[in-house]
């Protein structure tokens, strides 16, 4: 295999040695070269994922479907649960089943209870599962794309994700990092902004 230089960016989960081997593409060699053939994986599972109409999204099962679909042409691992410990969540790897099933247990309850609105429906779902960080990389993209399918196929408006700020990434991803880090405190209010941006 060729030597990678992956350097990653902030806040994002670097890739340790069994996550690069797990790599289907040998010739890859920088972050950039990555990114890109991960993106064209993306596409490819988000034109799955339009022509879905499945029975239970809120299950393990699905999530792990969808993160295959979004990451599978690339990474040996994708769909399959993380085994190694990571940083960025406090939960170890053994707690990932049963903090899911905990997850979407209570996520149908915030759906069926009526007692939240669906944009903190959505900030709590979406914080909690980046959190939980399922899976060895892509949590956070499949997290986003996962929240708006969710949104979707309950009638919802979707996140927008500050999309008032593509032009220029680094400035929206920092302000995407400290959102979640205020939701880690229990305030969600910047990362419901952040969500649902007004027009």
């Amino acid at each position: 295999m060729s030597e990678h230089n992956f350097v990653t960016r902030d806040g994002s989960t670097p890739l340790d040695h069994d996550q690069i081997k797990g790599i289907r593409f040998s010739h890859l060699t920088t972050m950039g070269e990555l990114d890109e053939i991960e993106d064209t994986n993306i596409q490819k599972g988000l034109e799955w994922l339009h022509h879905q109409d499945h029975e239970n999204i809120l299950s393990m099962e699905f999530l792990c479907k969808l993160h295959e679909k979004l990451f599978g042409d690339v990474w040996k691992w994708a769909g399959k649960f993380r085994t190694v410990e990571v940083n960025i969540s406090k939960y170890r790897a053994y707690d990932v089943g049963p903090q899911l099933k905990n997850f979407f247990d209570d996520v149908r309850l915030w759906i069926d209870g009526g007692k939240m609105n669906w944009d903190e429906i959505a900030a709590e779902m979406h914080h909690r599962l980046v959190t939980i960080h399922p899976f060895p990389n892509g949590n956070g993209r499949t997290t986003r794309i996962f929240t708006e399918y969710v949104q979707k196929r309950f009638g919802q408006k979707v996140s927008t994700w500050k999309s008032s700020l593509s032009p220029t990434p680094k400035a929206r991803r920092d302000l995407y990092i400290k959102a979640l880090r205020a939701a880690d405190r229990g305030d969600f209010l910047l990362l419901i902004e952040f969500m649902q941006e007004k027009k």
